[in-house]
Protein backbone atom coordinates (compact mmCIF):
# COMPACT_ATOMS: atom_id res chain seq x y z
CA UNK A 1 0.00 0.00 0.00
CA UNK A 2 1.35 3.44 -0.91
CA UNK A 3 1.95 6.06 1.75
CA UNK A 4 -0.55 8.43 0.15
CA UNK A 5 -3.37 5.87 0.18
CA UNK A 6 -2.47 4.79 3.74
CA UNK A 7 -2.61 8.41 4.91
CA UNK A 8 -5.99 8.89 3.22
CA UNK A 9 -7.30 5.73 4.86
CA UNK A 10 -6.13 6.88 8.32
CA UNK A 11 -7.75 10.31 7.83
CA UNK A 12 -11.01 8.64 6.81
CA UNK A 13 -10.96 6.40 9.87
CA UNK A 14 -10.23 9.32 12.20
CA UNK A 15 -13.13 11.36 10.78
CA UNK A 16 -15.54 8.61 11.75
CA UNK A 17 -14.33 8.49 15.37
CA UNK A 18 -15.84 10.50 18.21
CA UNK A 19 -13.85 13.42 19.62
CA UNK A 20 -12.81 11.40 22.67
CA UNK A 21 -11.68 8.52 20.48
CA UNK A 22 -9.76 10.95 18.22
CA UNK A 23 -7.89 12.33 21.23
CA UNK A 24 -7.09 8.82 22.45
CA UNK A 25 -5.94 7.74 18.98
CA UNK A 26 -3.76 10.84 18.67
CA UNK A 27 -2.23 10.16 22.08
CA UNK A 28 -1.44 6.59 21.07
CA UNK A 29 0.17 7.74 17.84
CA UNK A 30 2.26 10.34 19.71
CA UNK A 31 3.29 7.79 22.34
CA UNK A 32 4.33 5.41 19.60
CA UNK A 33 6.38 8.09 17.89
CA UNK A 34 8.02 9.09 21.17
CA UNK A 35 8.95 5.48 21.89
CA UNK A 36 10.58 5.19 18.48
CA UNK A 37 12.69 8.26 19.13
CA UNK A 38 13.81 7.43 22.67
CA UNK A 39 17.46 6.83 23.45
CA UNK A 40 18.36 3.45 24.98
CA UNK A 41 20.42 3.30 28.18
CA UNK A 42 24.14 3.64 27.34
CA UNK A 43 25.13 0.49 29.25
CA UNK A 44 28.19 -0.17 27.11
CA UNK A 45 29.44 3.42 27.45
CA UNK A 46 28.94 3.32 31.23
CA UNK A 47 30.83 0.03 31.46
CA UNK A 48 33.74 1.50 29.47
CA UNK A 49 33.79 4.54 31.76
CA UNK A 50 33.83 2.37 34.88
CA UNK A 51 36.58 0.20 33.41
CA UNK A 52 38.67 3.31 32.66
CA UNK A 53 38.15 4.50 36.25
CA UNK A 54 39.39 1.15 37.59
CA UNK A 55 42.40 1.26 35.26
CA UNK A 56 43.27 4.75 36.53
CA UNK A 57 43.03 3.56 40.13
CA UNK A 58 45.26 0.56 39.39
CA UNK A 59 47.79 2.84 37.70
CA UNK A 60 48.12 4.81 40.92
CA UNK A 61 46.12 7.88 39.93
CA UNK A 62 44.87 8.41 43.50
CA UNK A 63 48.47 9.06 44.59
CA UNK A 64 50.14 10.34 41.42
CA UNK A 65 47.32 12.17 39.58
CA UNK A 66 44.73 13.06 42.22
CA UNK A 67 43.40 16.18 40.49
CA UNK A 68 42.71 14.33 37.24
CA UNK A 69 41.11 11.43 39.10
CA UNK A 70 38.88 13.73 41.15
CA UNK A 71 37.68 15.37 37.92
CA UNK A 72 36.70 11.94 36.55
CA UNK A 73 34.96 11.06 39.83
CA UNK A 74 32.97 14.30 39.81
CA UNK A 75 31.84 13.66 36.25
CA UNK A 76 30.94 10.07 37.24
CA UNK A 77 28.60 11.47 39.93
CA UNK A 78 26.86 13.56 37.24
CA UNK A 79 26.70 10.46 35.02
CA UNK A 80 25.03 8.45 37.79
CA UNK A 81 22.46 11.21 38.30
CA UNK A 82 21.67 11.32 34.57
CA UNK A 83 21.23 7.54 34.54
CA UNK A 84 18.92 7.63 37.57
CA UNK A 85 16.81 10.30 35.85
CA UNK A 86 16.81 8.18 32.67
CA UNK A 87 18.39 11.04 30.73
CA UNK A 88 20.28 8.60 28.55
CA UNK A 89 21.45 11.07 25.92
CA UNK A 90 23.21 13.16 28.59
CA UNK A 91 24.44 10.00 30.30
CA UNK A 92 26.08 8.81 27.08
CA UNK A 93 27.94 12.12 26.73
CA UNK A 94 28.99 12.05 30.38
CA UNK A 95 30.14 8.43 30.12
CA UNK A 96 32.46 9.43 27.28
CA UNK A 97 33.73 12.35 29.35
CA UNK A 98 34.36 10.08 32.37
CA UNK A 99 36.27 7.65 30.15
CA UNK A 100 38.43 10.44 28.72
CA UNK A 101 39.13 11.97 32.14
CA UNK A 102 39.96 8.58 33.65
CA UNK A 103 42.33 7.82 30.77
CA UNK A 104 43.98 11.20 31.34
CA UNK A 105 44.34 10.39 35.05
CA UNK A 106 45.91 7.03 34.20
CA UNK A 107 48.35 8.60 31.73
CA UNK A 108 49.27 11.36 34.20
CA UNK A 109 49.87 8.80 36.95
CA UNK A 110 52.07 6.70 34.68
CA UNK A 111 54.01 9.79 33.57
CA UNK A 112 54.56 10.84 37.18
CA UNK A 113 55.73 7.36 38.16
CA UNK A 114 58.14 7.39 35.21
CA UNK A 115 59.42 10.83 36.24
CA UNK A 116 60.01 9.58 39.78
CA UNK A 117 61.80 6.45 38.53
CA UNK A 118 64.02 8.57 36.28
CA UNK A 119 64.84 10.88 39.19
CA UNK A 120 65.73 7.88 41.35
CA UNK A 121 68.01 6.55 38.60
CA UNK A 122 69.74 9.93 38.31
CA UNK A 123 70.20 10.08 42.07
CA UNK A 124 71.71 6.57 42.03
CA UNK A 125 74.10 7.55 39.22
CA UNK A 126 75.15 10.66 41.15
CA UNK A 127 75.78 8.53 44.24
CA UNK A 128 77.87 6.05 42.22
CA UNK A 129 79.90 8.86 40.61
CA UNK A 130 80.63 10.36 44.04
CA UNK A 131 81.58 6.91 45.39
CA UNK A 132 83.90 6.23 42.44
CA UNK A 133 85.50 9.65 42.97
CA UNK A 134 85.94 8.96 46.65
CA UNK A 135 87.50 5.52 46.05
CA UNK A 136 89.76 6.86 43.27
CA UNK A 137 90.91 9.67 45.56
CA UNK A 138 92.04 7.29 48.30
Amino acid sequence: MHLKSLTLEIHTMIRHLSTRARVAASALVLAGLAACGSVPPPASDVAKAESAMQAAELAGAREHAPIELRAAEATKVRLDKAMSKENYERAARLAEQVRAEAELAKAAAEAEKSRLALQESRDNIDTMVREVGRVAGE
